[in-house]
């Protein structure tokens, strides 16, 4: 059987045979068709199980967040047009150090949006980087990251929220332990450098890189050794969520079950997410994306209007007002996939 013949093409042929094939024929057919349905029927148990155990594996180990200490207050809840959108934070601090009820002083290296389609054919990812600057109610202009220090989580998510013009859905966030375990969880990640440098200890060659955890934590942090600094970071963080990507749906990786299974019960502690981000919806939500390959992610950084200095000497990031403005609508009406294509450079 192709993989584009379906059951219904299998009855039409049936029913295309003659008025009265003989018995044995029929006899044939229906042992072929029973026979095509138990090994469906099995194959469907099997991933069930399987995605069921590793779900459950997640679920026992991950840190579960209450709304509260995420939204501030109980999340309203949306329906599924318009897409999806999480907020993915990186904490360069031990999660499990800090007070989640009282996050002030928690700061974020990475911030990136993803957005999941409503048509679930591909996924696009924003960096923001930390030091844009932007509005941060109560506290006027300031960078970006700073709101999770003025004022929580809460204040960070809403700070984001209203920096893309829309709702967040989902918040997940994982500190640099969690970002090495999933890195070498997997045997190290392969990430394609745009530049040579060196930082603590490590070479990174322009090209293909195989970094293992403590190697891929530099490689993302790092920004002194770049000449535009934070925008290099920001591609950087970038190439390897492309390579951690392909890493994980990669033929290896989704034909062993056993790997999938340590790679998800080795980082799940490090990760912080809120109540709604559970097994029962990564599974559906993997279901419906089953389709997209590494190809099919696209990433891009939030508009920027090149680097300048705050009245009170702070070095940041300014926003382009004007293709902020673009980039809302295009969260807003689920066409982020049709601006990316038209955006110049990915605004790097």
């Amino acid at each position: 059987m192709t993989d584009n013949t379906t059951f219904d093409d299998l009855f039409d042929r049936q029913n295309d045979e003659p008025q009265r094939p003989r018995r044995k024929k029929k006899r044939v057919w229906r042992k072929v068709l029973v026979a095509i349905l138990i090994i469906v029927i099995l194959a469907v148990l099997g991933i069930g199980l399987y995605v069921w155990n590793v779900g459950r594996s997640f679920d026992n180990n991950a840190n579960k967040l209450t709304d509260e200490q995420i939204f501030g207050t109980p999340k309203a809840e949306r329906n599924d047009e318009g897409g999806t959108n999480i907020l993915l934070l990186g904490s360069d601090e031990p999660m499990d150090q800090v007070d989640v009820n009282d996050s002030r002083g928690l700061r974020s290296d990475t911030i990136m949006v993803m957005h999941l389609p409503e048509s679930g054919s591909n996924v696009q990812v924003m960096s923001i980087p930390r030091d844009s600057w932007v509005d941060i109610e109560g506290h006027g202009k300031a960078k970006i990251n700073a709101a999770l220090s003025y004022g929580g989580l809460p204040l960070a998510v809403s700070t984001v929220s209203d920096f893309i013009g829309t709702d967040l859905d989902h918040v997940a966030i994982i500190d640099f332990e969690g970002f090495k375990a999933l890195t070498d969880s997997l045997g190290g990640v392969r990430v394609d450098s745009e530049q040579e440098f060196e930082k603590n200890g490590h070479t990174f060659s322009k090209g293909e890189n195989i970094l293992n955890g403590d190697e891929a934590l530099t490689f993302v942090r790092e920004r002194k050794q770049f000449k535009d600094g934070d925008f290099q970071r920001a591609r950087n963080q970038q190439a390897f969520i492309k390579g951690l990507t392909s890493e994980i749906i990669s033929a290896d990786t989704l034909s062993n079950p056993k790997k999938i299974q340590d790679m998800v019960k080795n980082f799940a502690p490090y990760m912080y997410v809120d109540s709604g981000l559970d097994a029962q919806y990564i599974s559906a939500t993997a279901f419906g994306m089953r389709d997209v390959r590494p190809g099919d992610i696209e990433f891009f950084t939030a508009p920027t209007a090149g680097v300048g200095t705050s009245s009170d000497g702070q070095s940041i990031v300014n926003v382009d007002a004007d293709e902020l403005e673009k980039v809302r609508d295009a969260y807003k009406n689920d066409t982020l996939a049709d601006y990316v294509q038209n955006a110049p450079e990915a605004h790097l």
